[in-house]
């Protein structure tokens, strides 16, 4: 599961940035491609180490919670800014703000110690 969410970052979220897909841009009140590049830049920073950890993910869980927890804020951060700003295209199925919660929707069904948060919800397993 590591590694298809490190493909989702390094590949799908670049390729769907650079080809302007519908939905995956926000362009209110116009596009901002440096920080479109930096989203680029830090999600395939993070989808590689998630590659890098699937060697091991019981010694890179830090950093499999960060990717979790970073991710829901960031969705309900867009998710808020979405339904403020009217930008329906984004609230799709196929639109980034749903698409923010795959890869850590995924990460917590696979969880090695089942979303341990270092031990914050108790001791791991």
């Amino acid at each position: 599961m590591l590694i298809l969410c490190a493909l989702s970052y390094v590949v799908l979220y670049s390729t769907y940035l650079w080809t302007g897909r519908e939905g995956w841009m926000w362009d209110t009140p116009a596009r901002n491609l440096p920080m479109e590049n930096m989203f680029i830049a830090m999600y395939a920073v993070n989808g590689l180490f998630l590659a890098l950890a699937a060697r091991d993910p019981s010694k890179f869980l830090p950093l499999i919670d960060f990717t979790i927890v970073a991710n829901i804020v960031h969705g309900c951060v867009m998710l808020n800014d979405a339904l403020r700003l009217g930008l329906t295209a984004n609230l799709r199925p196929g639109g980034d703000v749903i698409g923010t919660f795959v890869v850590p929707t995924r990460l917590i069904l696979s969880h090695p110690r089942r979303f341990y948060l270092g031990g914050l919800f108790g001791k791991p397993a």
